[in-house]
């Protein structure tokens, strides 16, 4: 299942779920085409061979490969900060010193604990000023982090040497994030949705099928842009259901049934009483 989401532009939020019968690099390839502009993305070799756009790669997958190089012992200690952690977080230090005890998989994560902390300072702001935000701060903490890290000499074939493979393999799209201040840090809102699907692929009666991956895609699509709407999900697919059987096919009324019209705005943003709104009495879109 592979999932596309629109970017913190300020635009209505789309979230969708496209089923495809394999990971090939095509795939994307074939969805994005004629796509210009900023794809975030991890770091699967693929996404590189899209033409027209700049590759924004994760932190978020950075920052694992370091954590997955800590002795399993000590990960328990490990604090992985993100921009939408609810509680306030306390800026971590940077962790760099000799003397402090930390392995360099744990300074790899502290280095990018020091980078999601500002990132959360900024995520209210304007793209702009967000923009300037982080060229204030973070370039000094990447000259940093890139400096420490090639300072390092790991063992062949260790997972720490994986880690820092990974990071210069990635240094110019790491920091791209930079260039326009919609960009994210990492690819998490993603992640947060993959987790949705996987979670409720569990109680799906059909999905042995293609044809059941393909229905289950376009719910999951349903849901999770109405959520990113911040609508009433149920409101909304009751609604869906409503009227799409007259509407279908008329581009109109598709369009007052998309998740950011005023009309379903309106109707499926509260908690509204559904046993009330009959195909009877539901009345026509405003077309």
């Amino acid at each position: 299942m592979w999932i596309y989401l629109s970017g913190s532009d300020g635009l209505p939020g789309i979230v969708l779920y496209d089923y495809r019968p394999g990971r090939g690099g095509e795939n994307p390839i074939e969805f994005l085409s004629g796509f210009k502009g900023l794809l975030h993305c991890d770091g699967y070799s693929a996404y590189g061979r899209i033409e027209d756009v700049v590759l924004v790669c994760c932190l978020a997958h950075c920052r694992r490969k370091f954590y997955e190089a800590v002795p399993t012992g000590r990960r328990k200690k490990l604090k992985l900060l993100d921009i939408n952690s609810e509680e306030e977080l306390k800026e971590p230090s940077s962790g760099m010193s000799d003397d402090n005890g930390l392995l360099p998989a744990e300074k790899g994560v502290a280095f990018c604990n020091r980078l999601f902390f500002l990132e959360r300072c900024y995520k209210e702001l304007p793209a702009e000023e967000r923009k300037q935000k982080r060229q204030e701060k973070e370039p000094e903490i990447w000259n940093e982090f890139w400096s420490w890290l090639g300072s390092l000499n790991p063992t062949g074939g260790s997972k720490l040497e994986k880690a820092v493979n990974y990071a210069f393999n990635h240094k110019e799209t790491l920091m791209n994030y930079l260039l326009d201040g919609r960009c994210e840090i990492s690819n998490n809102a993603a992640e947060r949705r993959a987790k949705s699907y996987a979670t409720a692929r569990k109680n799906f009666l059909f999905h042995d099928t293609v044809d059941g991956a393909n229905a289950s895609a376009i719910v999951m699509s349903l849901i999770e842009t109405a959520k990113a709407n911040n609508l009433n999900i149920y409101q909304y697919l009751y609604t869906l259901l409503l009227y799409m059987p007259d509407y279908k096919n008329e581009p109109a009324g598709i369009k007052q049934l998309m998740p950011w019209s005023e009309f379903i705005k309106e109707n499926c943003s509260g908690i509204t009483d559904t046993e009330k709104i009959l195909p009877e009495n539901r009345g026509d879109l405003p077309i």
